[in-house]
Protein backbone atom coordinates (compact mmCIF):
# COMPACT_ATOMS: atom_id res chain seq x y z
CA UNK A 1 0.00 0.00 0.00
CA UNK A 2 1.52 3.31 -0.91
CA UNK A 3 1.98 5.00 2.04
CA UNK A 4 0.05 8.52 1.00
CA UNK A 5 -2.97 6.72 3.27
CA UNK A 6 -1.14 5.43 5.75
CA UNK A 7 -2.84 8.41 8.33
CA UNK A 8 -6.13 7.33 7.66
CA UNK A 9 -8.56 4.70 9.06
CA UNK A 10 -8.95 2.92 5.84
CA UNK A 11 -5.42 3.36 4.86
CA UNK A 12 -4.15 -0.08 5.83
CA UNK A 13 -6.36 -1.33 3.12
CA UNK A 14 -4.86 -2.46 -0.16
CA UNK A 15 -7.56 -2.59 -2.09
CA UNK A 16 -8.47 1.14 -1.46
CA UNK A 17 -5.45 2.09 -3.57
CA UNK A 18 -6.36 -0.58 -6.41
CA UNK A 19 -9.83 0.87 -6.63
CA UNK A 20 -9.27 4.18 -6.64
CA UNK A 21 -6.98 4.39 -9.99
CA UNK A 22 -10.17 2.64 -11.74
CA UNK A 23 -12.45 4.62 -10.28
CA UNK A 24 -10.15 7.52 -11.69
CA UNK A 25 -9.93 6.37 -14.98
CA UNK A 26 -13.82 5.54 -15.20
CA UNK A 27 -14.76 8.98 -13.77
CA UNK A 28 -12.85 11.52 -15.49
CA UNK A 29 -13.55 13.02 -18.57
CA UNK A 30 -16.00 11.16 -21.36
CA UNK A 31 -15.83 8.23 -19.16
CA UNK A 32 -18.05 9.85 -16.07
CA UNK A 33 -20.25 7.71 -14.75
CA UNK A 34 -22.59 8.61 -11.63
CA UNK A 35 -22.15 8.16 -7.48
CA UNK A 36 -24.05 6.12 -6.14
CA UNK A 37 -24.36 8.14 -3.04
CA UNK A 38 -22.79 11.75 -1.45
CA UNK A 39 -20.90 9.21 0.67
CA UNK A 40 -19.22 7.30 -1.97
CA UNK A 41 -18.52 10.49 -3.89
CA UNK A 42 -16.86 12.01 -0.32
CA UNK A 43 -14.49 9.44 0.18
CA UNK A 44 -13.50 9.32 -3.29
CA UNK A 45 -12.96 13.30 -3.64
CA UNK A 46 -11.09 13.00 -0.42
CA UNK A 47 -8.51 9.64 -1.76
CA UNK A 48 -8.30 12.11 -5.25
CA UNK A 49 -6.94 14.86 -2.44
CA UNK A 50 -4.38 12.75 -0.68
CA UNK A 51 -2.89 10.48 -4.05
CA UNK A 52 -2.64 13.70 -5.80
CA UNK A 53 -1.50 15.87 -3.10
CA UNK A 54 1.64 14.10 -2.64
CA UNK A 55 2.38 13.74 -6.18
CA UNK A 56 4.45 16.15 -8.67
CA UNK A 57 0.89 16.89 -10.57
CA UNK A 58 -0.25 18.49 -7.10
CA UNK A 59 -0.73 21.88 -8.49
CA UNK A 60 -3.46 20.48 -10.83
CA UNK A 61 -5.58 19.57 -8.40
CA UNK A 62 -6.04 23.21 -7.00
CA UNK A 63 -7.99 23.86 -10.30
CA UNK A 64 -10.75 21.31 -10.61
CA UNK A 65 -11.27 22.38 -14.19
CA UNK A 66 -7.79 21.33 -15.39
CA UNK A 67 -8.74 17.98 -14.13
CA UNK A 68 -11.84 17.84 -17.23
CA UNK A 69 -8.71 18.60 -19.63
CA UNK A 70 -7.93 15.06 -21.47
CA UNK A 71 -4.30 15.27 -21.89
CA UNK A 72 -4.35 16.87 -17.82
CA UNK A 73 -6.38 13.64 -16.75
CA UNK A 74 -3.91 11.19 -19.12
CA UNK A 75 -1.02 12.15 -17.25
CA UNK A 76 -2.60 12.17 -13.86
CA UNK A 77 -3.98 8.39 -14.83
CA UNK A 78 -0.27 7.29 -16.23
CA UNK A 79 1.43 9.06 -12.84
CA UNK A 80 -1.14 7.23 -10.56
CA UNK A 81 -0.61 3.76 -12.62
CA UNK A 82 2.88 3.43 -12.70
CA UNK A 83 2.89 4.78 -8.92
CA UNK A 84 -0.45 3.57 -7.08
CA UNK A 85 -1.78 0.47 -8.97
CA UNK A 86 0.61 -2.73 -8.62
CA UNK A 87 -2.05 -5.32 -9.46
CA UNK A 88 -3.63 -6.95 -12.61
CA UNK A 89 -7.32 -6.94 -11.96
CA UNK A 90 -6.55 -2.78 -11.72
CA UNK A 91 -4.64 -2.38 -14.80
CA UNK A 92 -6.96 -4.48 -16.60
CA UNK A 93 -9.49 -2.22 -15.55
CA UNK A 94 -7.91 1.13 -16.35
CA UNK A 95 -7.19 -0.42 -20.09
CA UNK A 96 -10.64 -1.11 -20.41
CA UNK A 97 -11.54 2.35 -19.33
CA UNK A 98 -9.35 4.45 -22.07
CA UNK A 99 -10.05 1.92 -24.49
CA UNK A 100 -13.28 2.93 -24.38
CA UNK A 101 -12.48 6.25 -24.48
CA UNK A 102 -10.47 5.97 -27.42
CA UNK A 103 -12.98 4.81 -29.38
CA UNK A 104 -15.24 7.25 -28.92
CA UNK A 105 -12.63 10.25 -29.05
CA UNK A 106 -11.96 9.09 -32.35
CA UNK A 107 -15.74 9.32 -33.27
CA UNK A 108 -15.63 12.72 -31.97
CA UNK A 109 -14.49 15.64 -34.52
CA UNK A 110 -13.61 18.23 -32.03
CA UNK A 111 -10.80 16.36 -30.30
CA UNK A 112 -7.51 17.81 -30.58
CA UNK A 113 -5.42 15.52 -32.85
CA UNK A 114 -2.62 15.63 -29.77
CA UNK A 115 -4.89 14.18 -27.78
CA UNK A 116 -6.19 11.69 -29.57
CA UNK A 117 -2.51 10.70 -29.92
CA UNK A 118 -1.53 10.92 -26.09
CA UNK A 119 -5.11 8.60 -25.54
CA UNK A 120 -3.92 6.40 -27.79
CA UNK A 121 -0.40 6.26 -26.56
CA UNK A 122 -1.42 5.48 -22.84
CA UNK A 123 -3.71 2.52 -24.26
CA UNK A 124 -0.50 1.14 -25.78
CA UNK A 125 1.55 1.54 -22.48
CA UNK A 126 -1.11 0.19 -20.60
CA UNK A 127 -1.77 -3.14 -22.98
CA UNK A 128 2.08 -3.82 -22.77
CA UNK A 129 1.75 -3.65 -19.19
CA UNK A 130 -1.22 -6.04 -18.85
CA UNK A 131 0.87 -8.78 -21.31
CA UNK A 132 3.35 -7.97 -19.12
CA UNK A 133 1.89 -9.12 -15.54
CA UNK A 134 -0.30 -11.89 -17.44
CA UNK A 135 3.01 -13.06 -18.26
CA UNK A 136 4.38 -13.14 -14.85
CA UNK A 137 0.85 -14.87 -13.26
CA UNK A 138 1.70 -17.68 -15.88
CA UNK A 139 4.78 -18.17 -14.27
CA UNK A 140 3.88 -18.20 -10.89
CA UNK A 141 2.04 -20.74 -8.53
CA UNK A 142 -1.14 -19.06 -8.27
CA UNK A 143 -3.09 -21.95 -5.77
CA UNK A 144 -0.04 -21.27 -3.09
CA UNK A 145 -0.27 -17.55 -3.64
CA UNK A 146 -3.81 -17.30 -3.33
CA UNK A 147 -3.85 -19.27 -0.86
CA UNK A 148 -1.34 -17.56 1.62
CA UNK A 149 -2.95 -13.95 0.37
CA UNK A 150 -6.40 -15.52 2.20
CA UNK A 151 -4.59 -16.66 5.10
CA UNK A 152 -3.02 -13.08 5.29
CA UNK A 153 -5.79 -11.02 4.90
CA UNK A 154 -7.91 -13.47 7.35
CA UNK A 155 -5.36 -12.99 9.79
CA UNK A 156 -5.19 -9.45 9.49
CA UNK A 157 -8.87 -9.30 10.03
CA UNK A 158 -8.55 -11.25 13.52
CA UNK A 159 -5.77 -8.97 14.49
CA UNK A 160 -8.62 -6.38 14.70
CA UNK A 161 -7.38 -4.48 11.72
CA UNK A 162 -11.02 -4.15 10.88
CA UNK A 163 -12.20 -3.31 13.65
CA UNK A 164 -13.76 0.08 12.77
CA UNK A 165 -16.13 -1.43 10.36
CA UNK A 166 -18.68 -3.25 11.11
CA UNK A 167 -19.02 -6.54 11.28
CA UNK A 168 -20.55 -7.78 7.77
CA UNK A 169 -18.46 -4.72 7.13
CA UNK A 170 -15.05 -6.54 8.13
CA UNK A 171 -16.07 -9.67 6.24
CA UNK A 172 -16.93 -7.14 2.68
CA UNK A 173 -13.63 -5.65 3.39
CA UNK A 174 -11.56 -8.73 3.77
CA UNK A 175 -13.38 -10.09 0.47
CA UNK A 176 -12.58 -7.12 -1.14
CA UNK A 177 -8.92 -7.64 -0.27
CA UNK A 178 -8.82 -11.08 -1.74
CA UNK A 179 -10.72 -9.43 -5.15
CA UNK A 180 -8.53 -7.04 -5.79
CA UNK A 181 -4.96 -9.12 -4.87
CA UNK A 182 -3.63 -12.35 -5.50
CA UNK A 183 -6.29 -14.36 -4.38
CA UNK A 184 -8.43 -13.11 -7.05
CA UNK A 185 -5.32 -13.39 -9.64
CA UNK A 186 -5.61 -17.08 -8.80
CA UNK A 187 -9.52 -17.55 -9.02
CA UNK A 188 -8.85 -15.77 -12.65
CA UNK A 189 -5.97 -17.23 -14.15
CA UNK A 190 -5.72 -20.50 -12.36
CA UNK A 191 -7.43 -23.71 -13.13
CA UNK A 192 -11.37 -24.02 -11.98
CA UNK A 193 -11.01 -26.63 -9.15
CA UNK A 194 -8.06 -25.01 -7.60
CA UNK A 195 -10.00 -21.67 -7.71
CA UNK A 196 -13.26 -23.68 -6.52
CA UNK A 197 -10.97 -24.82 -3.22
CA UNK A 198 -9.88 -21.26 -2.56
CA UNK A 199 -13.29 -19.78 -2.38
CA UNK A 200 -13.77 -22.90 -0.06
CA UNK A 201 -10.91 -21.63 2.00
CA UNK A 202 -11.91 -18.01 2.30
CA UNK A 203 -15.87 -19.02 3.14
CA UNK A 204 -14.65 -20.94 6.11
CA UNK A 205 -12.64 -18.19 7.05
CA UNK A 206 -15.45 -15.67 6.58
CA UNK A 207 -17.67 -18.03 8.64
CA UNK A 208 -15.43 -18.65 11.51
CA UNK A 209 -14.10 -14.68 11.95
CA UNK A 210 -18.23 -13.71 11.99
CA UNK A 211 -19.01 -15.88 14.74
CA UNK A 212 -15.53 -15.15 16.49
CA UNK A 213 -16.54 -11.17 16.19
CA UNK A 214 -20.09 -11.72 17.90
CA UNK A 215 -19.11 -14.19 20.47
CA UNK A 216 -21.43 -16.79 19.30
CA UNK A 217 -21.17 -20.39 17.20
CA UNK A 218 -21.83 -19.61 13.36
CA UNK A 219 -25.24 -21.50 13.48
CA UNK A 220 -26.49 -19.01 15.74
CA UNK A 221 -29.05 -15.89 14.38
CA UNK A 222 -28.73 -12.42 14.92
CA UNK A 223 -30.95 -9.54 14.06
CA UNK A 224 -29.46 -8.10 10.92
CA UNK A 225 -28.57 -4.80 12.28
CA UNK A 226 -25.67 -5.89 15.15
CA UNK A 227 -24.36 -7.32 11.65
CA UNK A 228 -24.28 -4.03 10.36
CA UNK A 229 -23.83 -1.64 13.30
CA UNK A 230 -20.21 0.14 13.52
CA UNK A 231 -18.69 0.21 16.39
CA UNK A 232 -18.11 4.31 17.74
CA UNK A 233 -14.42 4.96 17.12
CA UNK A 234 -13.18 8.11 15.94
CA UNK A 235 -13.40 7.17 12.16
CA UNK A 236 -16.81 6.18 12.37
CA UNK A 237 -17.96 8.12 9.62
CA UNK A 238 -14.41 7.72 7.34
CA UNK A 239 -15.38 4.09 7.61
CA UNK A 240 -18.93 4.98 7.00
CA UNK A 241 -17.78 6.44 3.48
CA UNK A 242 -15.11 3.87 2.33
CA UNK A 243 -17.70 1.61 2.83
CA UNK A 244 -20.07 3.01 0.29
CA UNK A 245 -17.63 3.85 -2.04
CA UNK A 246 -15.93 0.00 -1.59
CA UNK A 247 -19.73 -1.15 -2.36
CA UNK A 248 -20.79 1.27 -4.93
CA UNK A 249 -21.47 -1.30 -7.65
CA UNK A 250 -23.12 -3.65 -5.56
CA UNK A 251 -26.82 -4.28 -6.94
CA UNK A 252 -29.40 -5.04 -4.43
CA UNK A 253 -30.98 -7.30 -6.06
CA UNK A 254 -28.28 -9.65 -7.09
CA UNK A 255 -25.96 -8.55 -4.54
CA UNK A 256 -28.41 -7.61 -1.35
CA UNK A 257 -26.04 -8.90 1.76
CA UNK A 258 -23.32 -6.82 0.12
CA UNK A 259 -25.52 -4.18 -0.40
CA UNK A 260 -27.11 -3.57 2.33
CA UNK A 261 -23.98 -3.73 4.55
CA UNK A 262 -22.16 -1.19 2.61
CA UNK A 263 -24.71 0.68 1.80
CA UNK A 264 -25.90 1.59 5.07
CA UNK A 265 -27.43 4.92 4.64
CA UNK A 266 -30.13 3.52 2.18
CA UNK A 267 -32.59 1.08 3.11
CA UNK A 268 -31.62 -2.30 3.86
CA UNK A 269 -32.01 -4.53 0.57
CA UNK A 270 -35.59 -6.90 0.64
CA UNK A 271 -33.22 -9.80 0.03
CA UNK A 272 -30.91 -9.50 2.88
CA UNK A 273 -32.26 -11.56 5.47
CA UNK A 274 -33.47 -10.04 8.73
CA UNK A 275 -32.26 -12.77 11.12
CA UNK A 276 -28.70 -14.89 10.13
CA UNK A 277 -26.31 -16.80 11.40
CA UNK A 278 -22.76 -16.35 10.47
CA UNK A 279 -22.80 -19.04 8.48
CA UNK A 280 -25.46 -17.73 6.36
CA UNK A 281 -24.05 -14.20 6.34
CA UNK A 282 -20.80 -15.07 5.23
CA UNK A 283 -21.57 -17.96 2.75
CA UNK A 284 -24.13 -15.36 0.91
CA UNK A 285 -21.71 -12.57 1.04
CA UNK A 286 -18.81 -14.80 -0.27
CA UNK A 287 -21.44 -15.98 -3.40
CA UNK A 288 -22.11 -12.29 -4.21
CA UNK A 289 -18.06 -11.21 -4.50
CA UNK A 290 -16.53 -14.17 -6.22
CA UNK A 291 -18.95 -16.50 -7.83
CA UNK A 292 -22.58 -14.01 -8.11
CA UNK A 293 -20.36 -11.13 -9.45
CA UNK A 294 -19.23 -12.87 -12.52
CA UNK A 295 -15.61 -12.89 -10.93
CA UNK A 296 -14.99 -16.65 -11.28
CA UNK A 297 -14.75 -18.55 -14.89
Amino acid sequence: MSSVLLGTQTGALECVAEKFVVDFARNSGISREPWRSQQSKAYYQRLTGEFIGQSQLQKWAVDEVLLEKPEVMLAMLGHLCQRVAKKHHAIEKVYESISAMALTSARVTSDASEARMQLVQVQQQLAQRVGKLETQLQGTDLAHLGSVHCEQVFARWQAGHYFTFSPAGRCYVALQELYWGAFGDALRFGRLSQGTELIEQARALAISQLAHDVNASARTRHYYYEWLKFPSTAGMMESKEAMAWLGDDCDSEHQPVSFATTQTHQGVSLGMPRICSAMRLGSAMVDEVFIDGGFTK
